[in-house]
């Protein structure tokens, strides 16, 4: 008897890498959607969401996506899961991670008014604190770091082969890293990740860049001296000039 072999079917990697692709990029996409939901439709702490069969039939995808995004979310403490209840926002909004904010940047999600003020308002009271630890605890590696850096962010201004954004950043970095305060700069990076569009705007303007650029030699200067008040109070005023940027 003759008996027809019927050979597996493989998926090859490149088709497998799409096809993975396109799972991440539904997830985010629907995960963008339903936190929009909710920012603009004003949820209160604690009330309830759409169930899984209604948000899946909002956003058009199948239960399966919407359970991994509401797993996320979950994970970050921005909603709640309760057994043979429903989907809620989290009741204590304070208990909500912080990587919620680098959510919102890498799903292009625009913060209120509100919120953008309260994380600029936190990133001075850090900021500045941690310049005053890093004019304390700064070691001569740390001083030769910082140097270059400001040196880079001279000559990246009329050279588009440096990023004078990525440099801002690496500058504030390396003053956390200054600090010696590894919880610090964790605490911080979410800001700065969440700040990378508007930072990467900013730095297109060549005056601003070299005003900014002035401000951190100045900042620097204070760390060689271990000057803390001073490190502290021009940390605070370069701070100072994003507020107003934005008018806050």
């Amino acid at each position: 008897m003759h008996t027809d072999i019927i050979e597996p079917t493989f998926i090859g990697d490149a088709q497998a890498l799409d096809m993975a692709r396109e799972k991440d990029e539904l997830t985010a996409r629907t995960m963008a959607a339903l936190v929009r939901l909710i920012e603009q439709r004003n949820y209160i702490p604690g009330e309830r969401l759409p169930s899984e069969r209604e948000l899946a039939e909002r956003f058009g995808v199948g239960r399966g996506v919407v359970r991994e995004v509401l797993s996320v979310l979950e994970g970050l403490r921005y909603l709640e899961r309760r057994p043979n209840s429903g989907i809620y926002l989290n009741v204590a909004p304070e208990r909500i991670s912080l990587e919620m904010l680098t959510l919102f940047s890498e799903l292009d999600l625009t913060l209120s008014s509100q919120r953008l003020a309260e994380t600029i308002e936190v990133r001075r009271i850090i900021e500045v604190q941690a310049a005053g630890m890093a004019a304390q605890r700064r070691t001569d590696e740390d001083i030769a770091s910082i140097g270059l850096i400001v040196e880079r962010f001279d000559y990246g201004i009329n050279n588009p082969t440096e990023s004078v954004a990525n440099l801002d950043y690496e500058f504030h970095m390396a003053i956390f890293r200054a600090a010696h305060n590894l919880v610090l700069m964790q605490l911080v990076n979410p800001f700065y990740i969440m700040s990378e569009s508007r930072r990467l705007s900013f730095f297109k303007d060549k005056e601003r860049s070299r005003a900014s650029n002035a401000q951190h030699k100045l900042i620097f200067s204070a760390l060689v001296d271990r000057d803390v008040q001073r490190a502290q109070d021009l940390m605070g005023e370069h701070i100072g000039r994003v507020e107003r940027l934005y008018g806050l």
